[in-house]
């Protein structure tokens, strides 16, 4: 019997050591869809130290405590690539395409500092707005008393 984990691929293909310290992982995360016949998928996780977000002035961010609360340390960010029923002869050669399409047209935007401040600031912000838009996540905004009446 065949599962679903016995069709996925999980594994490392390559790490890249930014200037910046911060380990950049490529992942294959492809899966067998039918026959021979493949979902494949390039996944990009960059977990960002918040430390190394705050190693220059910061305006644009809340002080190190909050942001380590609202989106936890390290910081992930991930892109995915996906191409849809491969056959399994091509997998290779698509993954290896999907790693030099990221390589070339986003290696060096996310290895920049900038990047890093600028994206933990946007992750911070649309958090905040979810809380805007949705208090009932906070327990305390909830309270009746039983009554019907409020």
């Amino acid at each position: 019997m065949t599962t679903d984990a016995d069709s996925r691929e999980n594994h490392l293909i390559e790490s890249v050591l930014l200037s910046n310290g911060v380990v950049l992982k490529i992942l294959d995360q492809s899966k067998k869809i039918a026959g021979d016949r493949w979902q494949v998928r390039l996944t990009a996780r960059l977990e960002i130290p918040v430390e190394t977000i705050y190693k220059d002035p910061t305006p644009d961010l809340p002080p190190s405590d909050e942001l380590r609360a609202a989106l936890g340390d390290p910081v992930i960010y991930t892109h995915e690539n996906t191409r849809q029923f491969v056959d399994e002869a091509e997998k290779p050669r698509m993954l290896e395409m999907l790693r030099e399409t990221f390589r070339k047209q986003l290696l060096a935007y996310i290895a920049t500092p900038a990047f890093h401040r600028k994206y933990a600031a946007k992750q911070y912000r649309e958090i905040m707005k979810r809380k805007t838009w949705h208090p009932d996540d906070d327990p305390s905004a909830n309270q009746n008393d039983g009554s019907g009446t409020d």
